[in-house]
């Protein structure tokens, strides 16, 4: 199953993407960033977290905020890690 449906640029001096991606697939992507990164921050349908330097916001249903200005990760690296769950 493929999560992420589409990406797109919100930001590029900040390298900000926003993922489109499948409803079903967000429980499995929470898990993932629970287990693989750091909860920073949960309320109602936000949750914030790190994983490797990236700044990853969970928009619930269906969306995914990445933040890669202070990673090393690539926007391919982590759709092709969400699409792996």
């Amino acid at each position: 199953m493929t999560c992420v449906k589409n990406t797109s640029l919100v930001c590029a001096s900040s390298k900000t993407y926003l993922l489109a991606v499948e409803e079903g697939c967000m429980g499995k992507i929470e898990e993932w960033l629970r287990k693989n990164g750091k909860i920073t921050a949960s309320y109602g349908p936000l949750v914030k977290g790190l994983y490797q330097d990236a700044i990853i916001t969970l928009l619930k249903p269906d969306k995914v905020q990445a933040i890669l200005q202070f990673s090393k990760l690539t926007i391919e690296e982590l759709e092709k890690t969400l699409n792996s769950l």
